[in-house]
């Protein structure tokens, strides 16, 4: 179901065992996960980021939810069903969710810069042509509250986009925060912290620019939060030398990341490219890549030059007075991430 909301409405080995043995020692099973994307395939940070959840066994991923956010729903529900058809993964269900924010309607700056969010345009075929495999009938919100509601405690949320479908969650089935296990957030920037500045506007971080109230209802849900900001992607530092060592191996994933993402390093030798979603699901992964900080973070909600951005502070402040303390991720130990992201993502697919 299609839901259109309104508010109203080197070191390689030896560090990959002990990253390994880290992440086991922290949870014996792997972390029930509901992949919750504003899907684009690569080199859209989206589909690196399912290519390595895809090969990690610390992860289960019980079902993918798309929303609206780099692309239209429809176009990001295609790019991921075709990429799980690639991976040879159709056995994970994908359930379509909100196309459009609660509130933020497109504007000329919208409509001119960076995403598609805004639009209803059917998809254009993915690498490959259109999948075989379809989305689920259920609806995204819908699936996210059965999901976490017969499994109390033992979810946890990867959301990687617009926080739409998790606010639409919370806000349909009061209780449900309490029942989620935790969430990892790839969103926000906060200017308390190093590297800060937003992507999107000065102060404000793409996804959470999109929906700007989904993302303050969830951070102030009382949910465990994790939050992967743009300060902590500004550490990393994917150059040609480490894409090359990427596809050094060809394998139905890395083909497609040559062809899809060799021609940026082609027109630009010298590009450095940052990684967001791929460190949000790293840090699940092992939480040891990253370093965090405890801080109450806000959204600014109310439209004007400050829309869409996100405040952080060790104490509370006027205004914010419903913010909840998360851990914001600020640090990342840049080699150990990229040698087990190029390692797990250059595998033959299981």
């Amino acid at each position: 179901m299609i839901v259109r909301p309104r508010l109203a409405a080197g070191l390689a080995a030896g560090v990959m065992a002990a990253g390994l043995a880290l992440a086991g020692a922290a949870s014996a099973e792997p972390h029930k996960v509901i992949f919750d994307t504003d899907f684009g395939m690569v080199p859209q940070d989206d589909g690196y980021a399912l290519m390595l959840a895809l090969h990690s066994p610390e992860l289960e991923i019980l079902g993918i939810t798309t929303v609206a956010g780099n692309w239209s729903l429809e176009q990001g529900t295609a790019d991921v069903l075709r990429l799980l058809e690639i991976a040879k993964r159709e056995d994970i269900p994908v359930y379509a969710g909100a196309n459009m924010p609660l509130m933020h309607e497109p504007s000329e700056y919208a409509r001119t810069t960076y995403g598609s969010w805004w639009s209803d345009a059917p998809a254009t075929p993915p690498p490959g042509g259109f999948a075989a495999k379809q989305a689920e009938s259920l609806g995204a919100v819908e699936y996210i509250i059965d999901t976490v509601e017969s499994q109390p405690g033992e979810v946890t949320i990867l959301a990687i986009g617009p926080l739409t479908n998790v606010a639409m969650a919370l806000r349909h089935a009061p209780g449900l925060a309490a029942k989620v296990k935790q969430l990892v957030i790839m969103g926000g920037a906060v200017a308390f912290l190093p590297d800060g500045a937003g992507n999107m506007t000065p102060g404000a971080e793409f996804n959470f620019w999109v929906d700007p109230e989904a993302a303050k209802i969830v951070l102030r849900s009382g949910i465990p939060i994790q939050l992967s900001p743009l300060n902590v992607s500004r550490k990393s530092n994917m150059n040609r030398g480490w894409f090359e060592k990427l596809v050094a191996v060809e394998t139905p994933f890395t083909k497609l990341i040559r062809e899809r993402g060799g021609r940026l390093y082609e027109d630009d030798p010298e590009l450095v490219v940052h990684m967001y979603d791929q460190i949000a699901v790293a840090s699940l992964i092992d939480p040891s890549l990253v370093t965090t900080t405890e801080l109450y973070v806000d959204v600014d909600a109310n439209p004007g030059i400050s829309y869409g951005t996100s405040l952080g502070s060790p104490r509370l402040w006027p205004g914010a007075e419903g913010a909840r303390k998360i851990a914001v991720q600020h640090e990342l130990d840049w080699v150990r991430f990229i040698e087990m992201f190029i390692e797990r993502v250059a595998q033959p697919i299981p």
